[in-house]
């Protein structure tokens, strides 16, 4: 059971998503380490939505559906502002302090991100309760469970940030002046995504 548990999470750690795409984007425009940072912000932001799927908190999510779409929302705002942001600042020849405030916020925006998706908490309450056996002591269950999940995701991450970061950093010189305009162009079209399917 086990085994098919973390088998199942290295499956869907590896299926792109916003998570994805975001420990990338930042591994590939800022560098390994602020891809690493990114991965644990996300890993913290999932690990806050595993504690609410455990104690049962997420039931207030079916309650009051409405919750999800301003979540996303309001996520999506933010990284469609983040985008705004970083391609102003290539306009304004500023790339290199934007680049300097990206650095430090990786973290908290690796967090913010994860937190913008609920379907990260959905992804709790569907997918854990299959592997759970003891039912007695559910919410400690299902606290490992979540737990076991989000390590295989942060190690697939960092094996993920590892190699584009040092794959970037032979091509960088083609592709130094574009950086900006695709990172950017990632955090639009992600917070687009999140809006756009409210």
């Amino acid at each position: 059971m086990l085994l098919s548990f973390l088998l199942s999470s290295l499956i869907i750690a590896a299926t792109p998503g916003i998570a994805t795409i975001y420990v990338l984007n930042n591994s590939a425009s800022l560098g390994r380490k602020e891809g690493i940072l990114s991965a644990l912000g996300i890993m913290t932001g999932g690990m806050i939505y595993n504690i609410l799927a455990a104690i049962g908190l997420s039931s207030i999510l079916y309650i009051f559906p409405n919750m999800l779409s301003l979540i996303k929302i309001v996520g999506g705002l933010y990284l469609v502002y983040i985008g705004i942001v970083t391609l102003k600042s290539k306009q304004n020849n500023e790339s290199s302090n934007a680049s300097l405030v990206l650095k430090n916020d990786c973290y908290i925006r690796g967090v913010i991100t994860n937190l913008a998706n609920p379907k990260i908490l959905l992804f709790f309450v569907t997918f854990i309760p299959q592997f759970v056996i003891n039912t007695n002591n559910y919410a400690k269950e299902a606290l490992l469970l979540g737990t076991a999940y989000l390590i295989v995701e942060i190690i697939w991450f960092i094996c993920l940030a590892s190699f584009i970061s040092h794959f970037i950093k032979n091509v960088k010189g083609i592709f130094q002046k574009y950086m900006t305009y695709i990172s950017s162009g990632v955090y639009l079209a992600m917070g687009s995504m999140l809006i756009l399917t409210y």
